[in-house]
């Protein structure tokens, strides 16, 4: 088991003062973007809303970015603002993979691009998976489309793809419809009255294309690296996943399940998505406070012999992830534990 863990107080100015400065950054440049000298700042724009994913909605939709709930909730909001759902976001990140980090049934975020990508092992395999560590990288521009079309399916289907929208109200429900069209004026109709259709049209598909690519680059990589998955034979990710779910213990299977890169500037950067294994250990506390906290578990994980995944830099984590989806993309297909769902899904067919 992992301990408890007490932060000390920090300087609130200076929480505030980084929390705002995202924020503003953030929406400044996306807003400018659209209103501006279109054609210039194409990729710009793309950036700035995966920035807001990354940190301002991020941080907000967790309840960390302010002890005021209507705060929180305002800044979570911004994932509407930028072409996704915080009611959406909610339930599929936070019911879903927060929950169950990397289970191949419980995880939505590890079953919902198969048969096109194969992140686990007992997935089948298909004869186009070798090749997935490559044109994964083909198909990430278009990420930001499947979230849109993701988001209006589970809203008329009343659930996501790993699990259901209950308790969510009707007043939940319409800001999924209203922010889809605040987010097509600004980066659609109102550079199309500005710089006309031809502008627009080309201006929202590079935005969506590298805030696709940026949120893969930041976030995949952080769950689908060897360690990360039940690839190894006999590995403690392995013996983790192989076991009943309500039998884990979740906070190793956070710590297992979950790899880190970089430091401080990494943790400004992506709202402390870097710091994943701290995130997810502590996801309604504020990214400002990870460094500090990554030190402590990192002891602790030692202590225990508890592995405990960090790389040095982004692009080495990236290679990684790479090599990570042409193994698994390589892999026979692992045995499913007894009693699974997957288990008892595929015996009712037969």
């Amino acid at each position: 088991m992992l301990p408890c863990i007490t932060i000390p107080k920090a300087d609130i100015q200076s929480f505030a003062n980084q929390h705002l400065y995202h924020c503003c950054l953030g929406m400044a440049i996306h807003t400018s973007c659209a209103t501006g000298p279109f054609m210039l700042f194409l990729g710009v724009v793309g950036l700035a809303g995966a920035w807001i994913g990354l940190t301002v909605q991020h941080c907000g939709n967790h309840g960390a970015m302010s002890t005021s709930p209507v705060v929180n909730k305002a800044m979570g909001l911004t994932d509407d603002l930028i072409g996704g759902s915080s009611l959406m976001w909610r339930y599929h990140h936070q019911v879903s993979h927060h929950i169950h980090c990397n289970d191949l049934e419980l995880d939505e975020d590890v079953f919902s691009a198969f048969p096109f990508l194969r992140f686990d092992a007992r997935m089948p395999r298909k004869w186009f998976h070798k090749y997935q560590h490559i044109y994964m990288w083909v198909a990430y521009p278009f990420l930001q489309l499947v979230f849109q079309l993701g988001d209006w399916q589970g809203l008329l289907e009343n659930q996501t793809k790993g699990t259901t929208l209950h308790g969510a109200n009707a007043f939940e429900k319409a800001t999924v419809v209203l922010g889809k069209l605040v987010h097509y004026s600004i980066i659609a109709v109102i550079p199309a009255m500005l710089h006309g259709w031809p502008a627009a049209a080309l201006g929202s598909a590079a935005y969506m294309a590298t805030q696709g690519v940026v949120l893969a680059a930041t976030f995949a990589v952080s769950h689908n690296v060897a360690e990360a998955k039940p690839l190894a034979s006999g590995s403690a990710t392995t013996s983790s996943l192989l076991t009943d779910y309500q039998e884990r213990d979740w906070g190793v299977q956070q710590v297992l399940t979950s790899a880190n890169w970089g430091g401080r500037i990494g943790n400004f950067f992506t709202g402390g998505l870097n710091l994943q294994i701290e995130h997810h250990l502590f996801p309604a506390i504020s990214f400002v406070h990870y460094p500090a906290i990554a030190k402590i578990v990192r002891d602790e994980c030692e202590k225990r012999d508890i592995p405990y995944a960090h790389y040095d830099t982004l692009p080495e984590i990236v290679g990684k992830f790479s090599r990570y989806m042409q193994q698994v993309g390589l892999a026979e297909q692992m045995p499913l534990q007894d009693g699974s769902l997957l288990q008892h899904t595929e015996a009712q067919r037969l």
